[in-house]
């Protein structure tokens, strides 16, 4: 039988044989090493004795090659792998909410209609804003940002977050992280405003664009009719869907950051209380503190003790921490992140000095410094919600804030740099691929371009 180890394929070419019909992949049971076979009967596992470094697949930037699985999606996975293609996409989607191992909408729904309704919402993250000067690129509003937000909702829940939703909710705050910036327009809600956009208009003042995103969502559960109530459904079906999108819409609604405050201290307030539910929920009375991956995994779950909005507040709360999780990734994915959202801001600034506005806050790139810019978001904003999200889901962030003090320095350390010699930091700009939602181009010398404040 022919075969093919894939460390003699690059990158892109293993992740395009994980979805050729013609050919299977295999592994040895610690995943060290790979092999592709043809698709047919009487299958041939190839295994290996020993697992070294050297049997493991990487592409160019240390990524680990291995097809999304509901176990092996997590925290630090990388976005522009998992977002890279259409076909890269449904597989992550389709991983998540496996109707065996996966998470469960209230409901009975074929894979077809899940995936009619994921490509629904992909779609919008394509569409381009009408009024909206071309110069806006939408570099960080991507289906890659979406993807990336997914992924990092299911590592937060695998790693203690889910022990205070019950499955339908933690189904629900997925399907939010997909959703939640869907016809982001490449803007933020303050210009819309300023420029008197027919969608402020529509909208109004108060998280205009979340709201929009939330109204879009239900509008496609309607269309694909997902989470729609039925004559002759039991009430407790009608009630758990019914619960289920109000989840989705008020999570999509509290990640605008001009309720961060507001947020951070409802969820202070509700800790001792959450807490203390935990602790005596614990299997054995072993345990104390916030939630653990241990906790997940031995079946502790307190959703049931905790009261709707408490528990809805919560969700929020995980939706937020992972909508501005870019700092507390790996210093290659943090460092990426940064330069594609100051980009999105310095060209949202570029349209503002063109028709005579002030310019918003970091969005002036002749005077703003990123790595200045990523260390004040980081002190006033991250620090604290990294710290508080630790007191609630002990694993996911711990190991979140760990990230984040780690990436913290490294922008203290580029400050410096530029400091001493005078020179701006070089802007690398990395931007998703096109499947994954970037649909602008590079402008001239842009793939390596230093922030030109003097």
């Amino acid at each position: 039988m022919p075969r093919k180890k894939l460390s003699s394929l690059n990158q892109k070419k293993v992740r395009r044989a994980w979805f050729n019909p013609d050919w299977m992949v295999v592994s040895s049971p610690c995943r060290s090493s790979f092999w592709m076979i043809p698709a047919i009967h009487g299958l041939l596992i190839v295994l290996t004795p020993a697992c070294t470094e050297s049997d493991l697949i990487k592409d160019d930037n240390s990524t680990w090659s291995s097809p999304p699985t509901f176990e092996n999606l997590a925290l630090d996975s990388d976005p522009f792998v998992n977002a890279e293609t259409k076909d890269s996409q449904l597989a992550v989607l389709h991983a998540l909410f496996d109707p065996k191992t996966g998470y469960r909408l209230p409901g009975t729904y074929d894979k077809a209609k899940l995936e009619a309704l994921f490509l629904d919402i992909r779609a919008g993250y394509f569409v381009k804003t009408e009024g909206i000067d071309e110069h806006i690129r939408r570099e960080y509003h991507t289906f890659t940002h979406a993807l990336d937000i997914v992924v990092t909702i299911h590592g937060l829940l695998r790693e203690g977050g889910a022990v205070f939703l019950n499955e339908h909710e933690q189904s629900a705050l997925v399907l939010a992280a997909l959703a939640h910036d869907v016809l982001h327009c490449g803007v933020s809600n303050a210009f819309l405003i300023n420029v008197n956009h027919p969608l402020a208009t529509k909208w109004g003042a108060k998280s205009l664009q979340e709201r929009r995103s939330a109204d879009h969502t239900l509008m496609l559960l309607d269309k694909h009719k997902v989470l729609v109530a039925k004559d002759g459904m039991e009430d407790s079906l009608k009630n758990s869907i019914a619960d289920t999108r109000t989840i989705i819409e008020e999570a999509i609604l509290w990640t605008d950051m001009a309720r961060h405050k507001e947020q951070m201290e409802k969820v202070a307030a509700a800790l001792g209380k959450v807490i203390a539910v935990l602790e005596q929920v614990r299997k054995g009375g072993i345990g104390k503190g916030g939630a653990t991956v241990e906790d997940v995994r031995t079946g502790v779950n307190v959703a049931s003790l905790l009261d709707k909005e408490t528990r809805i507040l919560l969700a929020a709360f995980f939706l937020h921490c992972a909508d501005i999780s870019n700092p507390s990734k790996d210093w290659v994915l943090c460092e990426r992140w940064a330069v594609i959202v100051m980009n999105e801001f310095f060209s949202q600034g570029d349209v503002e000095r063109k028709l005579g506005h002030k310019l918003s806050m970091n969005c002036d790139r002749e005077s703003v410094s990123v790595s200045k810019c990523q260390l004040g978001f980081g002190t006033y904003v991250i620090r604290s919600l990294l710290q508080l999200l630790e007191k609630l889901v002990y694993t996911a962030g711990s190991k979140s804030l760990e990230n984040f003090e780690a990436n913290h320095k490294h922008w203290e350390e580029i400050a410096k740099k530029e400091a001493e010699s005078g020179k701006p930091y070089l802007m690398k700009l990395n931007p998703p691929s096109k499947e994954g939602g970037w649909l602008g181009e590079l402008r001239e010398g842009e793939d390596r371009v230093p922030n030109s404040r003097h």
